[in-house]
């Protein structure tokens, strides 16, 4: 196009060298009576006196024009597509031609641009050089000047010309696909013919184009297109759409629009995706961030595996014993529609029987096709009393005078039915002293804290005790929402009216270890209307770390903290007591002694679990030949370490000495040296008579 242009301004810039030339003459004044053409001025000026004797330079003839660039004749009215081509002449004062000079060109760039784009020309040999103008874009619309200056022998000259910019006309005509009805997934081009100013535009113009589907993911569609001799073409490629599509094509503010017909897509599968929760809780037994009811999802889809949308399924249940309902219903199949994801779900509610169940989903369409959920379990969820259990990994940690050092507390949580409860069920911890982890949700039915020593020590505490220990004894309590434990005389695992159940009060931090609650023991008080006499704890022991503050119970069966107590011991390093100190051989002809100690920390606790123990003998005996020799102390197996417990007054152990063909009774003294887990070491002297 550019060129076609050029080679017109070419054209007409030779019809128009003799009125230049005419026009350079004239200014001149060659011709003129008695002028002298004195065609050798300096710098290209002429006196051009009568004489040739005038030295005032006169200044060169600049002139401008503007033309059509299609057409050559004369113009100011530019529309975008139909440039102009300004025009420079450039002579002397005497009208010769100026050559190889710069000429600058310059205008509103808001309006319209130059091509070449630098704006600067060079004058040929007859003075005279050309620039195309063009229109900003399409819609450019308003008036501005074309300057060009150019400099002759150090003085600048300028010349401006005006002119006006007219927005042109898009129209789009011709949208349309390929195929108006595509098929699931295929692929077809649309196309729009572009015109500007009543003609297919020429020139590249980019096109926009866009549809509902595509938007929100279920179609490809070529965003944006160049037109290639006035004719866009995209390609719209169908990923679920299902439906009819209008497509819109915009170019400068113009538009049109077509509709294609995209077929659905076939379902062929339906999955199971997931049940949430997958363990729900009897009816009338949730809280505590239990559910009874539980959202079961499938997902249709087709042969490649894409989402399937508005596909009707039913669902059934494998089992309705109890009451279990689907979507609120307690017979007969539901239904449900898939979504944009294919995604499609029912709720289970469970009924009064802990059971596990199946959701079976169908395509309506088509019942061959049809698939079911893995178990969903319901369960009465909760944890009971009576299935409620705490543990600790080591019960005499090396802790009296040394901090951080761990052992673990372990829940065991079961359902009245002795079924895990159900997954992220919260139990809650305190201690007496040292520290512990505040909580653990379950998993499996169990879940640990850490409980690691430090202060608080407890030094000034009254466990009933024949050893007397006031110190050292750390009671745990842990703690859960459940409910009370109850006898199902029927079995149905429903409480009735007449069953019989242990009613709970509060529960306690025992740390006096006198299962009932003193002033000063921490409570946790499940409700304030809680004021009736509670029953007595079971005769079989079942409670017997389990205690509840008296006069908090309710007299009715139902929710409340199930709980357990458990007491470690803050063990020291160094021996507190050894006794009985003193033992005597047995008489002649023994030659071998057992003896069997208390041993216990300086809190009278036992030592720490795993502390060593060993022997030194400073026994001597005669034998039979009359020499003085040392007899032998071992330690049997069973009672070389600490073991792990938190019995008062601490652990016993047995050491042997032996001697071979005795005259005398061995004597002396052994030697008992216990080594703790951290190395700390202490020793006590066994008498030996």
């Amino acid at each position: 196009m550019l060129d076609f242009l050029t080679a017109g301004v070419r054209s007409h810039a030779r019809l128009l060298v003799p009125a230049f030339a005419a026009l350079a003459l004239a200014s001149c004044g060659g011709g003129g009576g008695g002028g002298s053409s004195n065609t050798g001025c300096p710098g290209g000026f002429l006196t051009c006196s009568g004489s040739g004797t005038d030295t005032t330079a006169q200044a060169p003839k600049f002139t401008l024009a503007l033309v059509d660039a299609g057409t050559g004749a004369v113009s100011n009215n530019l529309t975008s597509g139909k440039p102009l081509t300004v025009r420079a002449l450039l002579l002397t004062a005497a009208g010769a031609p100026l050559a190889n000079k710069v000429v600058t060109f310059t205008t509103n760039s808001a309006l319209a641009t130059f091509d070449p784009a630098s704006g600067t020309r060079l004058t040929d040999a007859n003075g005279y050089t050309t620039i195309t103008l063009l229109a900003a874009d399409l819609s450019s619309s308003g008036a501005a000047e074309v300057s060009a200056t150019v400099d002759v022998s150090g003085t600048a000259v300028t010349q401006k010309v005006a002119y006006s910019v007219s927005p042109g006309v898009v129209t789009l005509s011709g949208l349309a696909a390929n195929t108006t009805s595509l098929s699931a997934y295929g692929s077809t081009s649309v196309s729009v013919q572009v015109y500007f100013n009543g003609s297919l535009s020429p020139t590249p113009l980019t096109v926009n184009f866009a549809s509902g589907c595509a938007s929100n993911g279920k179609a490809n569609l070529t965003s944006s297109v160049s037109t290639v001799n006035g004719i866009a073409t995209a390609t719209y490629t169908d990923k679920g759409c299902a439906g009819t599509d209008t497509i819109t094509a915009t170019v400068q503010g113009a538009s049109a629009q077509t509709t294609i017909a995209v077929a659905a897509p076939k379902a062929s599968n339906i999955g199971y995706v997931s049940a949430a929760p997958s363990s729900i809780v009897l009816a009338g037994t949730g809280g505590g961030g239990l559910s009874s009811d539980s959202v079961v999802t499938f997902k249709v889809v087709d042969s490649t595996n894409t989402p399937v949308a508005s596909k009707s399924v039913s669902f059934d249940l494998s089992t309705r014993v109890g009451g279990i309902k689907l979507n609120g219903q307690t017979s007969g199949t539901v239904q449900a529609t898939s979504d944009s994801s294919g995604l499609v779900s029912v709720t289970v509610s469970a009924g009064s029987v802990p059971t596990p169940v199946w959701v079976t989903a169908t395509l309506v369409e088509d019942p061959t096709i049809k698939t079911q959920s893995t178990n969903l379990t319901i369960s009465t969820g909760r944890p009971t009393q009576d299935r409620f259990s705490l543990s600790v990994g080591t019960f005499n940690i090396e802790g009296w005078n040394r901090d951080g050092t761990r052992t673990t507390a372990t829940v065991y949580a079961f359902d009245r039915l002795g079924n895990p409860v159900a997954d992220g069920t919260v139990v809650n911890f305190i201690s007496e002293g040292a520290g512990i982890d505040p909580s653990c949700t379950t998993a499996a039915g169990s879940c640990s804290v850490n409980i690691t020593s430090g202060e608080l020590r407890p030094r000034v505490d009254s466990e009933p005790s024949s050893f007397g220990v006031t110190a050292g004894r750390v009671t745990i309590l842990a703690y859960a929402q459940g409910e009370e434990s109850f006898d199902d005389a029927n079995t149905n695992n429903v409480f009735d009216a007449g069953e019989t159940f242990r009613d709970l009060g509060d529960a306690f931090v025992d740390n006096n270890e006198n299962k009932g609650w003193s002033s000063g023991e921490r409570e946790i008080q499940f409700s304030s209307a809680n004021t009736a006499a509670c029953p007595s704890y079971p005769s079989d022991g079942r409670y017997y770390n389990a205690p509840y503050k008296a006069s908090t119970c309710d007299g009715v069966w139902g929710a409340a903290h199930v709980r357990r107590n458990i007491v470690i011991t803050l063990s020291s390093f160094a021996i507190g007591t050894l006794t009985p100190s003193v033992f005597s051989m047995p008489a002649l002809p023994a030659c071998t002694g057992s003896f069997t100690f208390r041993l216990s920390d300086v809190n009278n606790n036992p030592m720490p679990a795993g502390a060593s123990l060993s022997a030194v003998s400073g026994v001597t005996y005669q034998n039979d030949t009359g020499e003085t020799v040392k007899a032998s102390v071992s330690i049997p197996q069973g009672n070389e370490t600490v073991p792990n417990t938190n019995a008062p007054g601490g652990t016993f152990h047995t050491i042997v000495v032996e001697g071979t063909k005795c005259t005398t009774k061995p004597v002396g003294s052994v030697t008992i040296n216990v080594t703790s887990p951290s190395g700390d070491a202490s020793a006590r002297t066994i008498t030996i008579n």
